[in-house]
């Protein structure tokens, strides 16, 4: 059994999330040059040095920002298999639409860019490894290909273009994304590495 968490521990984690929740309200008004350490210190009311002890660079602000983004707004973690990746397809959409502004910011402006551009490649090796079965066979140029398109399908910009060209709402799109995805991936594995150019 764990030892119950300190009151040390719980002023430490209480201390964790208002700098990630100013941070998050920084990147929500599109003030991503105020994610810094003197700036989040000055909205929070802790010093410079408590920013730094949970946050020692920049690269791990943001990584700190994107953990507390992605698990507000997915609230599941990357895939690593296929199958992780068709579980989250049904209701990972109905949460983009419950999280709207988050994943607008995120997908829309220079700052939710620079965020998104932080962990790419995480994420892009997430989403080989849950490529990787179908994906046997194929060159690594083609490999890289279709693992972009289904990431595409299943992030935010899939998701902004269905909702305002399409008007559909998340479970509408969960259940085309799913669809699709599973079309890919189905014919990724009848193909046994036949050239995504051949029918």
């Amino acid at each position: 059994m764990d030892p119950l968490p300190t009151l040390r521990d719980r002023q430490k984690a209480q201390t964790h999330e208002l700098i990630v929740d100013a941070m998050i309200e920084a990147l929500a008004a599109g003030e991503m040059d105020k994610i810094t350490h003197d700036a989040l210190a000055k909205r929070t009311g802790v010093s410079r040095q408590t920013v730094y002890r949970h946050f020692p660079d920049r690269q791990a602000l943001l990584a700190g920002l994107w953990k507390r983004t992605n698990s507000s707004v997915l609230r599941a973690p990357l895939p690593n298999t296929e199958a992780e990746l068709l579980a989250a397809v049904p209701n990972l959409f109905q949460r983009f639409d419950a999280n709207a502004e988050m994943v607008m910011a995120v997908q829309s402006t220079p700052q939710g860019r620079a965020l998104r551009q932080s962990v790419k490649d995480r994420r892009t090796q997430h989403f080989r490894a849950s490529t990787a079965a179908a994906t046997k066979g194929l060159t690594e140029e083609e490999a890289i290909m279709a693992a972009a398109v289904i990431q595409l399908m299943t992030g935010g910009q899939a998701w902004i273009e269905m909702r305002q060209q399409w008007d559909l709402t998340g479970e509408q799109m969960g259940v085309a994304v799913g669809w699709a995805v599973r079309t890919l991936l189905a014919d990724l594995h009848a193909r046994n590495g036949k050239p995504l150019g051949e029918p």
